[in-house]
């Protein structure tokens, strides 16, 4: 199988919506044999490139009639992969991606381990702010989410509601995680988590 075979295959297993860079193909090619096989299969129609460098395989909505890009969100997944950075939902984006808010903002910021970087995919303006590494080394990926939103809303604005729809939209193991990982936060942001806890064990029973 050649380098070419062996990356097409492999996007193949992907499926619709994933976004991918050269560097997701540097064990089966070189960086610029990726790109380049890449650069080809984007000009043949069989891929579709999101940002320079980062491509997805669109899936076709039956209801709309059209293809649906990948989300912004899994662009960005792929830009921090490449990059090796670490990366977490902010402000807005951080609520509509724990369900706290349902309307997706234009502009979505994200903070990161990696260099400030901005992005323009489809409607959207895509900003990487830098961080401490340690502000994200020390949590999981959901709990920086989680911290983030929490933030975003502001203490004397995380009531009930917002305790019920966290607790309803995490799993089991993420709100354990977030709170294992909430003992050495800030004290109001430990305290929601052993609150999300409880109303996600009292929705259990």
């Amino acid at each position: 199988m050649t380098e070419a075979e062996a990356i097409a295959k492999r996007i193949e297993s992907f499926g619709a919506g994933r976004a991918f860079t050269a560097v997701d193909f540097s064990d089966v090619a070189g960086r610029r044999n990726a790109a380049n096989a890449l650069g080809r299969l984007h000009a043949k129609g069989g891929i579709v490139r999101a940002i320079r460098g980062v491509y997805y395989v669109p899936e076709r909505s039956a209801l709309m009639g059209a293809e649906v890009p990948a989300s912004a969100d899994e662009v960005v997944r792929a830009v921090a992969r490449a990059n090796k950075w670490i990366v977490a939902p902010s402000g807005d984006a951080a609520l509509n991606a724990l369900g706290l808010d349902t309307q997706v903002p234009a502009k979505l910021v994200y903070v990161s381990s990696g260099p400030y970087k901005r992005y323009e995919y489809g409607p959207y303006d895509i900003e990487l702010r830098h961080r401490a590494n340690r502000d994200l080394l020390d949590c999981s990926q959901i709990t920086c989410t989680i911290v983030q939103a929490l933030k975003a809303l502001g203490r004397e604005n995380v009531g009930d509601e917002e305790i019920r729809t966290l607790a309803c939209n995490l799993t089991e193991g993420q709100a354990g995680a977030f709170l294992e990982e909430s003992a050495g936060l800030t004290s109001w942001v430990a305290d929601a988590a052993k609150k999300i806890w409880e109303a996600k064990h009292g929705q259990d029973r």
